[in-house]
């Protein structure tokens, strides 16, 4: 009698797709921040440094057979959908609009979406008041402390 047959698991293959997306976005973080300043291009070289090594160790990981595809998490496709949709947009208005009215725009946005609850006036104001603050320590820690150029 034959032995029972147990399927492979699948590889990672849009894991490792999005992984060499991922080494491309730091290699091009790192070749950006040739034209900061010193203290200015540690933030963004140390992110793109990791976005290479962490990148090319998972396409390592998938290529020897440690990983498997995932099964899909349950949630709302439309919520992630938007949530792609607002990192886009945030994008793409930095420049045009500024690091602080783009960024607060694109916080009450994915606060919005994000929030699966009800909605009282606390909550509001808690949200507001703590988006307020990261987006302080943010442009302070950007601006003022790495010295990184800002729109």
């Amino acid at each position: 009698m034959a032995e029972p047959q147990h399927a492979q698991p699948a590889a990672d293959i849009p894991g490792a797709a999005g992984s060499a997306i991922m080494v491309l976005v730091g290699a091009a973080a790192i070749w950006a921040a040739r034209d900061y300043s010193d203290l200015g291009a540690v933030f963004p070289r140390t992110v793109g440094a990791l976005l290479v090594a962490l990148g090319i160790v998972y396409i390592v990981l998938v290529v020897i057979g440690r990983t498997r595809r995932g099964t899909p998490a349950d949630g709302s496709f439309a919520r992630r959908a938007l949530v792609a949709v607002v990192m886009l947009a945030w994008g793409f208005t930095l420049g045009p609009l500024g690091f602080l009215p783009s960024c607060a725009a694109a916080m009450a946005a994915l606060l919005l979406i994000a929030h699966h609850g009800t909605w009282t006036l606390r909550l509001a104001l808690l949200y507001g008041l703590s988006t307020a603050a990261v987006l302080g320590l943010l442009y302070v820690l950007f601006k003022i402390a790495l010295q990184v150029p800002l729109p």
